[in-house]
C-alpha cells in the first residue's frame, strides 16, 4: 500500500525563482486591490444578506490561503536550481471545499481568516466569485495572508513544502460567536484542523447541541493529532491513510490493519468514515455497512481531496449508500483537476454512476 512518502531535501536554492516570481505578482495584486477593494465589500456583504433567510446553506470553518507551486520541468535536482513553472492558486481546505460547493450551486458560508494584505483581499475576491458568501473572512490587521509552498518533480511528487499558517492561530472571539451564530439555520458543518483548538471544540460543542451534521477533515498528520478526544458525535470523518494511523494510534500495513482502525473509530462515535488509501483505493464503514471503493486513475490529494469532501457534502441528501456518496465524491475530485468554474452536474452524476459500480472485492488482505 502506497502511502506517499515525502522526502525533504537543501531546498534554498529550488526556491530561488519561486519567491521571485510571487513577489512580482504580490506587486500586481496590490494595485489591483485600490480599484477593486470596494466592489469586492458590497458583493460581500450582498452575498450575506441573501443568505440570512437561506436553511438550506453549508457552513465551512477553517484555513484559507495562497498556495504557491513550484513543478520541474525535468527530474528534479537536489542542492540547484531546477527549471520549471511556478503556479498560484486560492487554498486553504475549508476554502477549498466551500468554492467546489459553490460551483455546484450549493449556498455555502465561509469562515475563515485572512490577513490586511493583497493576497488577502485576492482570496476573498476568487472565492465569492464561485458564489460562496465571504463576510465571514475577516481581514487580521497587521497580519500576513496565510502561504502553502510546494515544490514538486515533473510528475507532481511532493519534494518539500513550507506552510506559513500563523495568521490561524489569530482567532478573535467576536467571529467565532458570529460564525456559531450561523449554525442554527445551516444544514451542517465542515470543519478543518486549520484552527485554534478552543475554536474547534466550540463550534463541535454547537454544532452537536443542535443535532447538525458535522463533516472533517484532519488536513494533515501534523494536525490530524488535533483531533484526538473530539470525534465522537462526527458524521463523516474524510481522512488520508497517514491521517488514519494518528488518529487510530497505530501503524497501517495491510487492508485488514485499515479495517479494524477504520471500525474502531466508528464504535467510538464517529458515525461515518471514508479513507484515501492511494492506489489501495478507499475504504468506506459505518456501523451497519462497509466496503471497498478500487481507486481512481488521478490520486485524490491536495486540492483533489478537497474537492472530493464536497462531493460528499453535496451528495447528502441525494445518496443514502456508502458507495454512492464516496461514487459523488471520486467524481467531483476527478473533475477538479480538470475543470475551473462552474459544473456540469449532468457530467457529475455520470462519473458518479461509472465510479460508484467500483466496488472492489480484496482477495489478498494481508
Amino acid at each position: 500500500m502506497n502511502k506517499g512518502n515525502i522526502m525533504v531535501g537543501n531546498k534554498d536554492l529550488i526556491c530561488q525563482e519561486v519567491f521571485k516570481k510571487v513577489g512580482k505578482w504580490g506587486d500586481a495584486v496590490e494595485k489591483r486591490e485600490e480599484h477593486n477593494g470596494l466592489d469586492h465589500e458590497q458583493k460581500a456583504r450582498g452575498n450575506a444578506g441573501m443568505l440570512e433567510g437561506i436553511t438550506e446553506y453549508w457552513l465551512c470553518v477553517g484555513g484559507a490561503n495562497v498556495d504557491v507551486q513550484g513543478v520541474t520541468s525535468a527530474r528534479l535536482l537536489p542542492g540547484t536550481s531546477n527549471p520549471g513553472e511556478v503556479h498560484q492558486a486560492a487554498g486553504g481546505v475549508a476554502r477549498n471545499v466551500a468554492e467546489n460547493l459553490g460551483w455546484l450551486g450549493e449556498e455555502v458560508q465561509l469562515f475563515a481568516l485572512v490577513g490586511e494584505d493583497a493576497d488577502g483581499e485576492w482570496l476573498r475576491q476568487v472565492t465569492a466569485n464561485s458564489g460562496v458568501a465571504t463576510h465571514g473572512m475577516l481581514r487580521i490587521a497587521g497580519k500576513s495572508t496565510g502561504r502553502y509552498l510546494a515544490i514538486r518533480d515533473r510528475d507532481g511528487e511532493l519534494y518539500t513544502a513550507v506552510a506559513d499558517m500563523e495568521l490561524n492561530e489569530e482567532w478573535p472571539a467576536e467571529i467565532v460567536q458570529q460564525g456559531l451564530k450561523r449554525l442554527p439555520q445551516a444544514a451542517g458543518l465542515f470543519l478543518d484542523a486549520n484552527l485554534p483548538l478552543e475554536v474547534m471544540r466550540a463550534f463541535l460543542a454547537e454544532a452537536r447541541r443542535l443535532d447538525k451534521k458535522i463533516i472533517v477533515d484532519p488536513v494533515s498528520v501534523k494536525k490530524a493529532e488535533k483531533w484526538k478526544g473530539l470525534l465522537e458525535g462526527v458524521h463523516i470523518l474524510v481522512a488520508s491513510i497517514d491521517e488514519l494511523e494518528v488518529l487510530g494510534g497505530q501503524k497501517l500495513h495491510s487492508y485488514n490493519d485499515v479495517e479494524i482502525c477504520a471500525k474502531k473509530l466508528v464504535a467510538e462515535g464517529i458515525h461515518q468514515v471514508m479513507v484515501i488509501c492511494g492506489e489501495a483505493g478507499l475504504w468506506l464503514c459505518t456501523a451497519q455497512e462497509e466496503k471497498w471503493l478500487a481507486a481512481p486513475t488521478m490520486p485524490i490529494r491536495e486540492s483533489a481531496g478537497d474537492a472530493f469532501a464536497a462531493g460528499i457534502i453535496y451528495a447528502q441528501n441525494k445518496a443514502l449508500s456508502l458507495t454512492e456518496q464516496a461514487a459523488f465524491g471520486v467524481a467531483l475530485s476527478e473533475m477538479r483537476t480538470k475543470e475551473n468554474g462552474r459544473y456540469d452536474i449532468d457530467a457529475l452524476l455520470a462519473r458518479k454512476d461509472y465510479y460508484a459500480a467500483k466496488e472492489r472485492q480484496i482477495l489478498d488482505r494481508e
